[in-house]
Parts: structure tokens; sequence; C-alpha cells
């Protein structure tokens, strides 16, 4: 078992991951989430055609990237991530979470010199700020020895606990049911892992309007428990 891969992936982390819905919020103003069955609907559809395309990819060509040093592509990687995430709530989510865990990962023990190592070896490497969290969890996702497919996994998997944890405060679903949601789509995260892990950076990219208005809808809501 990789300790590494577990503590970059933690819901614990304080990162800010648990103040946002990532879209659900709307959703379920919308009346399309409203229970446990629609709630992993949900969470299906958007590993496959939001997450999975977009930040899974850029999560396994940055893992790729590092493990040769080739910080050019991973530099790159997050150029493209910045461009591909419409919403604005989101797009800054995405940069608050990178900064943190940055921040983090550069006192670890066992990240401090992989880190450094960005740092040097990217231009902007220094300025914590503009680093999204997919590219940072390539990033060290490499650093802890993890493979390409078991990064993403890893990155998917903390994906589908902090939305379904939004899905059992907002909506609200029972901690067993959300369990048994997580249990149920282990399955579905590895197939998605194999599938997007071989993908190549070019190809990164999720074409989903309507998810992008649910996220841009959730900043205008009357009420809301989540910053996106």
């Amino acid at each position: 078992m990789n300790l590494r891969l577990l503590q970059i992936s933690d819901s614990a982390l304080p990162i800010g991951g648990y103040t946002h819905s990532w879209g659900l919020e709307a959703a379920i103003a919308r009346r399309l989430v409203g229970d446990a069955e629609s709630l992993e609907r949900f969470i299906r559809n958007w590993l496959w055609h939001v997450l999975g395309p977009l930040e899974g990819v850029i999560v396994a060509s940055c893992c790729r990237a590092v493990e040769k040093r080739d910080w050019e592509t991973v530099a790159r990687a997050n150029v493209i991530l910045t461009a591909s995430i419409a919403p604005p709530s989101i797009r800054s989510a995405s940069f608050e979470m990178g900064e943190q865990l940055l921040a983090l990962a550069s006192t670890w023990v066992w990240s401090a010199g992989g880190v450094s190592a960005f740092e040097t070896g990217t231009a902007a490497g220094r300025d914590f700020r503009h680093w999204n969290h997919a590219v940072v969890f390539g990033l060290l996702g490499a650093i802890a020895g993890g493979s390409v497919v078991e990064t993403l996994q890893a990155y998917l998997h903390q994906a589908v606990v902090g939305m379904i944890g939004a899905g059992v405060r907002a909506i609200p679903v029972g901690h067993t049911h959300g369990q048994q949601m997580i249990a149920y789509l282990h399955e579905e995260i590895n197939h998605l892992a194999a599938t997007f892990a071989e993908r190549s950076l070019a190809s990164a990219g999720s074409g989903s309007p309507f998810y992008e208005v649910l996220c841009d809808e959730q900043t205008r809501l009357y009420s809301r428990l989540f910053r996106s």
C-alpha cells in the first residue's frame, strides 16, 4: 500500500476541498439530484464526461512527465487546464487547492525534495498561486512513487469522496448510503483510470456545456452551502 498516495488523497487535507460541491448544489436546486440514486447517476456522468477526460488526463500526463523530469510538459498541462476550466468558481477552486497542496507538500519529508526540483525546473514553480490541483496531484503522485494508473485511481477516488460528501450535506443522503455509493463506484474508478491513463496530453478536454452552466448558476443561488 502506498501511504503517500493515501495522504495526498485524504479528504481531511486542509486544502479547502470540503467547501466545494463542483456544481452539485445547482443540480440539486434544479431538482436533477434529490436522492442517493440520482446522486450516483450524476457522479458517474461527471466522472466520464467532465472529470476524467480533462483533469484525469492532466493528472496522468503530469505524473508521466514528472517521472521523466519533463517540466515543460508539466507547465504546458497547467496552461491547458487553466484554459479549459470555463466556470470561474471551478477555476478559482482548482488554483486554491493546488496552491495549498503544494504548500503542504513542500514541508513533508517525503515530498519536499521533489517539490524543490519542481520549483527549480519550471519558470513559475516558486509561485504556488497559479498551479491547478490536478497538476499538483500528478506531480505528487510521481514523487510518491505511484504509477500513472495508481495516481489516477487515487485522484478519481478522492474526487468521488468529495462529491458524495457534498451530497451527504446538501441533499441530504445518509452516510451509510454515501459509503455504499463509494463501494459501487470502485470498479468504475478502476475502469476510468485504466482508460484515461493511456491518453495523451493533447487529448485532454471535456465537452459538457450543461455542467459548466450548473457551475456558473451555483454562484448565484439565493442560498448555498458551498463555494462552487
